[in-house]
């Protein structure tokens, strides 16, 4: 069998590439190698206004519309230090900076919009055993071992990729020696759709509004500090958490199960081999200070539907297609490491700069703009998946 498109991976990345491959001509296979349950996924989402409008665009919106919390205002602060700074979305001209959902509703919500289309074939619980690349295609082994043929492939199976290992593309891996835990806080009061990162010492806690009195709990810390934490009763670990995190949120009630994730910084070498291309935590998996690893991974498949739709000739082709994405992909990595290694740096002089960074950055208005479009790649020129104008109507707010 012969593709136009081979998409490895069936989770949130590969799962809405090709949703937004609706109307494309092209035939299409998504082979992913992981179980179907998708509430195995524990994570909880923070997405960008960019990433609301690409899920809108496609369709699959109004499916999560009654699991996201909205994001009307981000409050920064370093633990044991005066200064804070506030970014709001007014500030950007916008409704919302973001929702913040679980991760298991919207790649079920992607499964079930691709499983509408008939141009695409899903290969579950497959994966690629080989991989070798003609002039005009890549044929793919699976494990099933039935070979399919493809004009290229994309690879968005994570960030230990078996594709990229078949490739010998070779990565470059910064280990924070940390984890994040996460969890479901419930709360004695509303949240006000605020998200608070609360910077410490050796990490943050993250609260990010979720649906009703919750918010997200991300807790990011050296890995023995985080396995103490987990070895905590439900009660005490809360204690914990109140103590670092503070009264802004008024008095924590009760936590939900509690899960952790190893923290690293990989990125690939190289992001296209031929006919070939990497994407999401394939080719960069980031620290999740700044939110910014599904969101950069939105913008990608944005850029790359926006060329493959513009494509005439046949077979298909990925040159040029990564030109317009490094811009957004090198300001989000930046944004992600360069946080981590401000806020764990003790040397006096950096400690009172970086308050008066928070200061300063908070009384001026045009450097809050400036910052918060950059957080939220509003910085360079947007492609139609992730544009306002097919988003929605301004006189009718998403949320």
């Amino acid at each position: 069998m012969t593709y136009d498109i081979a998409i490895i991976g069936g989770g949130m990345v590969g799962g809405a590439l090709a949703a937004a491959l609706h109307d494309s001509p092209f035939r299409i296979a998504l082979i992913d190698a992981a179980p179907k349950n998708t509430t195995m996924d524990h994570r909880l989402i923070a997405l960008n206004h960019n990433s609301y409008c690409l899920l809108k665009n496609i369709g699959v919106w109004p499916a999560l519309r009654a699991h996201a919390a909205a994001i009307h205002e981000v409050h920064v602060s370093h633990r044991y230090h005066f200064g804070s700074t506030r970014l709001t979305a007014a500030e950007v001209e916008l409704p919302t900076l973001g929702y913040v959902l679980p991760a298991c509703h919207i790649a079920d919500a992607l499964s079930q919009q691709v499983n509408l289309l008939s141009h695409i074939t899903t290969y579950p619980e497959t994966s690629v055993t080989d991989l070798t690349q003609t002039e005009s295609d890549v044929v793919l082994t699976l494990s099933s071992g039935k070979p399919i043929r493809s004009h290229i492939v994309i690879a968005a199976d994570g960030t230990y990729s078996t594709v990229r290992d078949l490739l010998h593309i070779q990565t470059e891996t910064v280990d924070y020696q940390q984890r994040a835990l996460v969890t479901i806080t419930q709360l004695s009061r509303d949240h006000q759709h605020i998200a608070y990162e609360r910077f410490h010492s050796s990490g943050a806690i993250a609260m990010l509004p979720l649906t009703g009195q919750r918010v997200a709990t991300i807790w990011t810390d050296q890995s023995d500090t985080i396995a103490a934490l987990m070895a905590l009763p439900d009660a005490v670990f809360l204690k914990q958490l109140q103590a670092q995190f503070g009264y802004r949120l008024g008095r924590l009630q009760h936590i939900a199960q509690r899960y952790t994730y190893l923290l690293k910084q990989i990125k690939a070498k190289q992001q296209i081999d031929h006919r070939v291309m990497l994407i999401g935590n394939a080719a960069h998996t980031l620290h999740p200070i700044a939110a910014q690893g599904l969101n950069i991974a939105f913008h990608e498949i944005a850029v790359l539907v926006a060329a493959l739709q513009n494509q005439s000739a046949q077979p298909l082709s990925l040159q040029n297609v990564h030109l317009s994405i490094p811009a957004s992909k090198t300001s989000g990595m930046a944004l992600s490491h360069s946080l981590t290694q401000l806020f764990s740096m003790d040397f006096f002089l950096i400690k009172i700069a970086r308050q008066l960074g928070m200061v300063g950055l908070n009384l001026s208005h045009t450097l809050k703009k400036r910052f918060t479009r950059y957080a939220m790649n509003m910085t360079h020129s947007l492609p139609p998946l992730l544009s306002d104008k097919e988003c929605y109507d301004r006189t009718t707010p998403p949320y």
